[in-house]
C-alpha cells in the first residue's frame, strides 16, 4: 500500500524530536514513557495510543528510551499540510467520504491531547494490521484498508470520548485491579508476590497471569515502575535528596535506587532532575523550527527499530 510509509512492531530506543509527512499512530503495549508534541509533554503508558499530524513537531524528553515494545504506523494524507489545518482530507483509497473525512479530521485537529487509553478495538486493531502489513497473501492490499480504516475511526471516537472499554473482568481481574489502585497509593510499602496474590484471593502464577494481561508486566516489574515514576515526580518538583526519594519511594537503598533508575530511563536521578527541569527558550526555539523527516530517514529508523 503506497501510501503507508513505515509500520512495525518494536521497541524504540530514543525518539529525537521530528515532523513526519502524515499521520502517525502508535499503540504502546509495554514502556512509560515521556513525549512531547509541540512542546507539551505527555505521560505514555502500556495500552495507550498515541497519534501526531503532519505539522506538529514530537519526540522524546529523555535522549534514551526506556524498555518498551509498540506498535507503530505512519501514511500519507492526500496533502502533506506542512501547516496547522482543522480539516484535512485522508487518501482516497481509505474510501471516507467529504462528510467522514470532515468528521474525522476535525476531531484529530482540535484535539489538545494525543495519548488516550486504547480499548480493546485498538488493542486487536494495531497488531493485526501490522501484521497484514508484514504477510503477502492475494487480499492483503484490501485487508489492510479494512483494518486502517477500522483503526482510524476507533481512534476518532477514543478522542471524541464516544468509545467504550468493553472488556469485562471475571472476580479475580476485578480484585487485581484493586489491588493496582493500592499499590499506586502504597508502592514505597515493602510488597511481596505472596502478600499481592493473599490480597486478591488467588495463586501467585494466577496473579502473573493477569498482571500481564492488564498492564504487559509482571507484578514487581509493576510495583518497580510505580516506584520509579514517583520517584521521577519528586526530582522534578521537589529539592528533596536523591537518598530520601529512593527511601520514601520503597527502595532499600541509594545505590540500588540508581542502578534501577538508570535502567529505566537511561539517567541517573541527578542527571533526570538537571534533564527534565523544563525546556528552556533556546529549546523551545529549535523545536518550532525542526523540518519534516524525510521517507528514507523514517524507514531507515523504523527497519533499525525492528532488527532490534
Amino acid at each position: 500500500m503506497k501510501e503507508i510509509v513505515s509500520y512495525g512492531r518494536f521497541r524504540c530506543p530514543e525518539l529525537t524530536p521530528h515532523k513526519n509527512k502524515g499521520m502517525e499512530i502508535t499503540y504502546i503495549e509495554k514502556g512509560t514513557l515521556e513525549w512531547m508534541v509541540e512542546g507539551v509533554q505527555e505521560k505514555i503508558e502500556p495500552g495507550s495510543v498515541y497519534f501526531t499530524l503532519p505539522w506538529q513537531v514530537h519526540g522524546s524528553v529523555h535522549p534514551r528510551e526506556p524498555d518498551n515494545r509498540m506498535c507503530h504506523i505512519l501514511f500519507h494524507l492526500e496533502e502533506d499540510y506542512p501547516r496547522a489545518h482543522t480539516a484535512f482530507r485522508f487518501p482516497s483509497c481509505l474510501g471516507f467520504s467529504a462528510s467522514e473525512m470532515r468528521s474525522l479530521s476535525t476531531v484529530f485537529s482540535a484535539s489538545t491531547r494525543h495519548c488516550y487509553l486504547a480499548t480493546p478495538g485498538i488493542r486487536w486493531l494495531m497488531p493485526a494490521l501490522i501484521h497484514e502489513l508484514q504477510s503477502a497473501h492475494e487480499l492483503d492490499h484490501a485487508h489492510t484498508v479494512t483494518l486502517l480504516r477500522g483503526v482510524i475511526v476507533e481512534l476518532k471516537r477514543i478522542v471524541a470520548g464516544e468509545a467504550a472499554d468493553t472488556d469485562t473482568h471475571g472476580w479475580s481481574e476485578s480484585r487485581v485491579q484493586h489491588l493496582l489502585a493500592e499499590l499506586s497509593t502504597h508502592c514505597d510499602q515493602r510488597w511481596t508476590l505472596k502478600e499481592m496474590a493473599g490480597r486478591c484471593g488467588v495463586q501467585r502464577t494466577r496473579l502473573n497471569s493477569i498482571f500481564q494481561k492488564l498492564t504487559a508486566c509482571t507484578p514487581m516489574e509493576y510495583l518497580a515502575r510505580l516506584r520509579i515514576e514517583r520517584a521521577k515526580t519528586q526530582l522534578r518538583e521537589t529539592d528533596l535528596k536523591v537518598i530520601d526519594i529512593a527511601f520514601a519511594c520503597g527502595f532499600g537503598s541509594s545505590q540500588y535506587f540508581a542502578n534501577t533508575f538508570r535502567h529505566a530511563t537511561g539517567m541517573t536521578p541527578s542527571e533526570y532532575r538537571r534533564h527534565c527541569a523544563g525546556l528552556t527558550e533556546d529549546e523551545l526555539r529549535r523545536w518550532r523550527t525542526i523540518d519534516f523527516r524525510s521517507e528514507q530517514e523514517e524507514r531507515r529508523r523504523v527497519e533499525s527499530f525492528s532488527a532490534d
